[in-house]
């Protein structure tokens, strides 16, 4: 009788474990039809929990905007409770910065959108992002540090 795989990767929780906007300034009517520079940082934290196979992905992200000065700072912390079972050793990193983040990121997005709204400004929408470049282009900035 072949042995049953019994993977699994499901969210237990996801939700906003921070979050802070700050309008330092409007735009004038004079400035209304330029295009505000967007500087977006994005970030993921992984943490083990005390308890086996569940893990907490952390997506945290920075947005400063400005024209000719600071228009508004918006920082985000969108974590996922998940629990991951069955999987290699060597399929674990790539499920928790590729797969994990690419599951939170549109709720992400549209409290990113929702809070720029709120706060006075016309509602940002974030490109998709593609989890798997910036997983590989961690590796090889680590593979270029150890060279």
């Amino acid at each position: 009788m072949a042995e049953e795989n019994n993977q699994t990767l499901g969210i237990v929780a996801q939700y906003v474990k921070d979050l802070s906007f700050e309008n330092l300034g409007s735009i004038s009517a004079e400035s209304a039809d330029k295009q505000p520079q967007i500087d977006v940082q994005l970030k993921i934290n992984v943490e083990n929990s005390k308890e086996k196979n569940i893990f907490y992905v952390a997506l945290v992200t920075k947005i400063n905007a400005k024209l000719d000065s600071p228009l508004f700072i918006l920082e985000l912390n969108y974590t996922g409770e998940f629990v991951i079972n069955g999987f290699s050793k060597e399929m674990m990193d790539p499920i928790l910065y590729v797969e994990c983040p690419r599951l939170l990121f549109p709720f992400a997005r549209s409290i990113i959108a929702s809070a720029v709204s709120e706060g006075g400004f016309p509602p940002l929408y974030l490109a998709p992002v593609n989890f798997a470049d910036l997983y590989q282009q961690q590796l090889e900035s680590q593979n270029q540090t150890i060279q």
